[in-house]
């Protein structure tokens, strides 16, 4: 098992090139919030944005779009009610799951079998996972789950003991059997790939990313991350290291105790200048 540092993160990231332009980074779609948990779409879309997508739409109820509006500006907005499969049409990466309360498992398996690019499934759309597991392993396209340890028992059906005792191993088994990524969250984050014999394990970050949305903002800058790599499992691995160095940036002006999901958003452009010193 490897752990992932700085200097990986530094080696690969990904510049910016002179004749680029928003398709260059890719154009990525985000089905999270509800009438009750808004501001979940509002974390994980914004985090796609500053993560460097190119082109972001949020897939969300008509009745938040102002609030997302207000909030991410630069995301455009698409009607939930309306046709999943216009929008997932042109879509290089889409990312599943915060907030998002109740969705129908057919609407799921849609994306499953009819898209053909990266799909993140977290939150509650990890609900889905196990009844339609059968499906996402045959996908020809990579499927990224991202599960702390009671949502990773639950869709092992197993103790949440039997997971936190062997991480690694647990995410790798899954990863190789079920042709998925896995981002298994915890005190140390174990990402675990169909394509890599062992998992890496990171553990930077805080006690600040103990609160409500700092996955919500974590499942956004991979989506984000996922079209500036040329692998994959470079960019989720660089995302999470990310994710846990700028909560380590954030307190070092911010108590961990006040720490919100948003200051990881709103400082990420800052600790990305700061961590390629």
């Amino acid at each position: 098992m490897d752990s992932f540092k700085q200097k990986d993160v530094i080696r690969l990231w990904s510049k910016r090139l002179k004749d680029s332009y928003k398709g260059t980074y890719g154009k990525v779609g985000v089905i999270a919030g509800s009438r009750l948990m808004p501001g979940a779409s509002v974390l994980a879309t914004k985090a796609a944005v500053r993560s460097g997508a190119g082109l972001t739409t949020a897939n969300i109820p008509a009745e938040n779009f102002s609030i997302l509006g207000t909030h991410v500006p630069e995301a455009m907005l698409y009607d939930r009610k309306d046709s999943l499969e216009q929008f997932i049409d042109g879509l290089d990466s889409i990312l599943i799951g915060p907030g998002l309360s109740s969705y129908d498992e057919k609407d799921v398996l849609t994306l499953i079998q009819q898209f053909n690019g990266t799909l993140i499934i977290d939150a509650d759309g990890l609900s889905h996972v196990r009844p339609l597991i059968k499906y996402i392993e045959k996908r020809p396209a990579p499927t990224v789950i991202t599960p702390h340890l009671g949502e990773m028992a639950r869709i092992l059906g197993v103790s949440v003991t039997e997971v936190k005792e062997n991480q690694a191993h647990v995410a790798q088994q899954f990863a190789e059997k079920y042709n998925v990524y896995v981002v298994l969250k915890a005190s140390q984050t174990v990402v675990a790939t169909p394509c890599s014999a062992s998992p890496t394990i990171q553990s930077r970050g805080n006690t600040g990313l103990a609160k409500g949305g700092s996955g919500d903002v974590l499942a956004g800058m991979i989506l984000g991350f996922s079209n500036r790599y040329e692998r994959l499992e470079d960019a989720i691995n660089s995302a999470v290291f990310m994710h846990g160095y700028t909560a380590e940036y954030v307190a070092r002006t911010i108590a961990v105790e006040a720490m919100t999901a948003m200051d990881i958003v709103d400082y990420l452009g800052e600790s990305m200048l700061d961590v390629q010193k």
